[in-house]
């Protein structure tokens, strides 16, 4: 009995040690809420979400992070909801690939099925400049009643930290990494490769982000406009 009592408190003692260690980049307080801002390349206000922390575990010893994320359109009327998880085991934090999606889009087709096939991204704990980082992916099928209607596709290439450097936003100013990296998207037949900067905070995630056409034209970006 004493041996299985010293087991417990071990492996207790180990998931209490993983939880306080593992660096994230998102909150882990249930109940905070980010907002983030989607701005076309005038400056114009596109869209926006509101990301809520809904839960924080530990599963099979690695810390799995629920947020509820709600999109609006540029009138602030919501367009739909979705649910995203994130992973954190020892150094290593993983960010859903599903949020590397339109969810604009994605949000036409919530009355339908969506099969999802993914490999996340990684994110070391302690990001240096000339880090290559993983590459990642994710795909949706979507289907209606049976059929198949569409696919859509993702892949995150070339994935380098360009440097870590002080950033403002209207959130705040924060010390981040800059990361640049390749995305090619894909719906149906037509494919897209764009390229994107995004400024990634510990605790918070990414509160900048640009992306630009293969010219090096700039689309749009997004901000982190609250943290409350």
């Amino acid at each position: 009995m004493k041996k299985i009592i010293v087991l417990f408190v071990s492996l207790t003692f180990a998931i209490l040690t993983l939880s306080q260690n593992c660096e994230t980049y998102i909150p882990t307080s249930v109940g905070t809420k980010i907002t983030k801002e989607h701005y076309n390349k005038k400056d114009k206000l596109s869209s926006s979400e509101l990301t809520e922390i809904k839960s924080v575990e530990i599963v099979d010893g690695t810390q799995k992070i629920v947020v509820a994320v709600e999109n609006f359109d540029s009138k602030g009327e919501s367009t739909g909801t979705n649910e995203l998880t994130y992973y954190c085991n020892g150094d290593v934090f993983e960010i859903d690939t599903k949020s590397m999606l339109d969810q604009s889009q994605m949000s036409a087709y919530e009355s339908m099925q969506i099969e999802y096939t993914s490999e996340n991204m990684q994110y070391p704990a302690n990001l240096k400049q000339g880090m290559s980082l993983k590459d990642g992916f994710v795909e949706a099928v979507i289907s209606n009643e049976g059929i198949k209607m569409v696919t859509m596709r993702v892949d995150v290439k070339n994935t380098k930290v360009e440097a870590i450097e002080t950033i403002v936003v209207p959130a705040g100013t924060y010390k981040a990494a800059k990361i640049s990296q390749t995305l090619v998207s894909k719906t149906g037949f037509i494919t897209i490769e764009m390229q994107s900067i995004q400024w990634m905070v510990k605790d918070i995630g990414a509160v900048r982000t640009e992306t630009y056409n293969k010219k090096g034209k700039l689309l749009g970006y997004t901000v982190i406009s609250d943290i409350e």
